[in-house]
């Protein structure tokens, strides 16, 4: 990508921030799909709304903190209207996002590799709530994640929530690489085991891992099981009780890298909201899980070609 005109955080306008985004995904897209035309579910392949500004919008709103789509597509159609001349209508945006899902991943991914994350064989992850409604409206509410949510309790912030667990897993420096959704009641060793799963899914667990976790990720068992199954070896913290539980060299000393996911995490937390949701569906909830990653990324990339330090994002998310 061309930095030469790139401007700094300080003095780029959202009209900027726009067509940096624009320019980016569009470039980006076409590298990683020879024929996007090929991934549309619709008969209409040449759409006047192309699939590059329905992911600009989406990712341009995260770093802005939006928390509610439908605000955020008036506002656009309000104000940005000269930018996106053939914006097509909310429900029909928030559609065909949903089906972008899975390309939206692959520019993740793709910013990962730009990100020098990718290649990175030490990993850190962790743990964190996102709220769905609270427990004790649960009974009342329709519950449309009836078979992916539970109510589950946060040790840390001591509080019973009803919602799913996030598992998240970065680099050292703190450069998320993927997440997955699990039940809130569910254990982390559970969660961790379906981020494996999906790392598999995706072909992306070739690289041998080393993984730094908490304590709540302790298990000999467990450790040895996803050696064998998957070749990763995870470092958790171990408990002052776990006699048995050997701890390596290397888990002493990438302790330290768990300040980085920590600050990850706050920073998903305060700047795009991802401790809690306004969506009504398991698709739209994985949909937003999707776009503030990618978002995320897309704000570190920037940083990196302004020579800025990683994970600062407040700039772009005013």
């Amino acid at each position: 990508m061309n930095i030469a005109h790139l401007p700094s955080k300080a003095d780029m306008p959202l009209e900027d921030l726009f067509i940096t985004v624009y320019c980016f995904v569009e470039e980006s897209y076409r590298l990683q799909f020879a024929d996007p035309s090929s991934l549309r579910q619709s008969t209409n392949n040449q759409p006047t709304f192309t699939d590059a500004e329905i992911i600009t919008l989406a990712l341009v709103g995260e770093l802005q903190g939006e928390e509610s789509q439908r605000a955020w597509h008036g506002k656009v159609k309000k104000s940005w209207r000269g930018l996106f001349p053939h914006l097509c209508d909310r429900t029909r945006y928030g559609r065909r996002l949903r089906r972008l899902r899975v390309p939206m991943a692959h520019l993740q991914q793709h910013l990962c590799f730009l990100l020098g994350a990718s290649l990175d064989r030490y990993r850190v992850v962790d743990s964190f709530p996102l709220h769905l409604c609270h427990p004790q409206r649960v009974n009342g509410s329709t519950r449309p994640f009836e078979y992916a949510a539970s109510v589950g309790y946060c040790a840390s912030k001591k509080e019973h929530y009803y919602g799913v667990t996030i598992q998240l897993l970065c680099d050292l420096r703190g450069i998320p690489t993927f997440l997955v959704a699990t039940p809130a009641h569910a254990h982390d060793l559970v969660g961790f085991e379906a981020l494996m799963q999906e790392l598999a899914q995706a072909g992306l667990t070739d690289l041998a891992l080393f993984v730094v976790a908490d304590k709540g990720y302790v298990g000999k068992d467990f450790i040895q099981q996803m050696k064998a199954l998957y070749g990763t070896d995870l470092m958790p913290i171990p408990r002052h009780y776990d006699k048995d539980l050997p701890v390596s060299a290397v888990s002493r000393l990438l302790q330290k890298s768990r300040r980085q996911i920590e600050t990850t995490i706050g920073q998903f937390a305060g700047q795009m909201h991802i401790e809690w949701t306004r969506a009504c569906s398991l698709k739209g909830l994985m949909t937003s899980l999707v776009a503030k990653i990618t978002a995320f990324n897309l704000a570190n990339y920037f940083n990196q070609l302004l020579g800025e330090p990683l994970l600062q994002i407040k700039g772009f998310a005013c």
